[in-house]
């Protein structure tokens, strides 16, 4: 499908720029040709109001009528050598009238263009050669045709190159797809394939009692919890991508929301065996939607929860950064992230540790749904690793404020 779809860009692309050409070429001969048009017309009127040939090197010749068109004799200007008969011949075609006359004749094969002014009792006639006309005409078809045919052959490896280069990051998105999907079943088949084990052990056993079988349906309650978690982070980035998360922001009171919501996890973090420090620069505000950062802040602090070694230290650090923007600072002690998934941290289902996955209970979404609600509030999260500290830096920008009516009336 991709090779099709990056044949059919190709030969697209290959027909407008061929057609751009051709338009290009067509435009400058036009202009071109009218260019040489108008020089032939200016000479010619020159020539009337001047009664001479200001440019000997145009074939020109004047010619002075009665007023029922025909050839006075004397006198006759002339910068070619025409016979009476021929200017006579020429003169029939023109048919002098009295009002002033331009246009095309040609005689004996010869194309002349001409201007025809009346005078008192005739007419002033002056005729041009337009063999440069003629030959410019035929130069710019024959190089018209010869840009055309190199520019045919030339364009195709043009093409060639901008659409594998246009093509890239739908090829992408389309692997990235295909992972996604392989990943999401993979990760769904497992505890699947435990729930629908310990069910039949269960019912094996009819007659035993809920007691005797807690350890089979403590597994199901469990693996049912983590798939729910898989589901409904599927679900939110998949609302993502689709663009139907809207914020719902507020003026909120973010560093005593931020404390709240450290106080309520002291016991967890302590009875998991880590430390747990933060740091709250007081009375800092921001407007923006506090379900969603919860949920940013609840991801982050669950990663470094679980690659958090037992005896180990996490502290969250929230002040303001230079351009006055929320920053939130939460660190960790723990093994040093390779420079190699520091770069792939944030991919959907990607684990810097894959073995510790079932005994984490990480799916290795937290983290990319950590950045997409960063993004969504014009923010940013990046992640540093040194001297066996992992720091992941949250950085929220400003989101237009709503001008509620209803809280003025208020």
């Amino acid at each position: 499908m991709q090779r099709k779809l990056r044949l059919r860009f190709m030969a697209i692309s290959w027909l407008l720029l061929f057609l751009l050409l051709i338009a290009i070429c067509v435009g400058v001969s036009a202009f071109m040709y009218q260019s040489s048009v108008n020089d032939t017309e200016k000479a010619l009127q020159v020539s009337m109001e001047t009664m001479s040939f200001p440019d000997p090197t145009r074939g020109m010749v004047g010619v002075m009528t009665d007023d029922h068109g025909i050839l006075r004799w004397p006198p006759m200007q002339s910068h070619i050598n025409l016979s009476t008969d021929t200017v006579t011949a020429m003169l029939k075609q023109v048919k002098p009238k009295g009002v002033k006359q331009t246009g095309v004749i040609y005689h004996d094969g010869i194309k002349y263009r001409y201007l025809s002014v009346p005078q008192n009792n005739g007419a002033l006639c002056s005729f041009a050669e337009c063999s440069a006309e003629e030959e410019l005409i035929r130069t710019l078809k024959r190089n018209s045709l010869l840009v055309s045919f190199l520019g045919m052959f030339l364009l195709i490896p043009v093409c060639a190159m901008l659409s594998r280069w246009v093509s890239k990051p739908i090829e992408a998105a389309w692997e990235k797809q295909n992972d996604f999907v392989s990943d999401a079943t993979h990760e769904l088949k497992t505890p699947l394939t435990v729930i629908a084990t310990n069910t039949e052990a269960v019912l094996s056993n009819p007659n035993a009692t809920i007691e005797s079988q807690e350890r089979w349906l403590g597994s199901i309650q469990g693996e049912t919890s983590r798939m729910a978690g898989l589901v409904a982070n599927l679900l939110f980035l998949a609302k993502i991508d689709a663009a139907e998360i809207h914020l719902s922001p507020e003026q909120l009171e973010i560093s005593e929301l931020l404390e709240e919501m450290c106080i309520e996890r002291e016991t967890d973090f302590f009875e998991a065996g880590r430390t747990f420090e933060y740091d709250m620069t007081p009375n800092l505000r921001y407007y923006g939607d506090w379900k969603l950062i919860k949920k940013l802040m609840e991801e982050l602090l669950k990663n470094a929860r679980m690659y958090t070694p037992e005896g180990g230290t996490i502290r969250m650090v929230v002040n303001h950064d230079r351009k006055q923007r929320l920053r939130i600072v939460l660190s960790n002690t723990g093994p040093d992230i390779s420079p190699e998934d520091l770069e792939k941290l944030f991919d959907r289902f990607y684990r810097a540790d894959p073995s510790r996955a079932r005994e984490t209970g990480g799916y290795g979404l937290g983290l990319c749904v950590a950045k997409s609600i960063a993004e969504l509030h014009n923010g940013t999260v990046t992640a540093d690793s040194q001297n066996g500290i992992n720091v992941f830096t949250v950085i929220l920008g400003e989101i237009e404020q709503k001008d509620s009516k209803s809280d003025k009336k208020e």
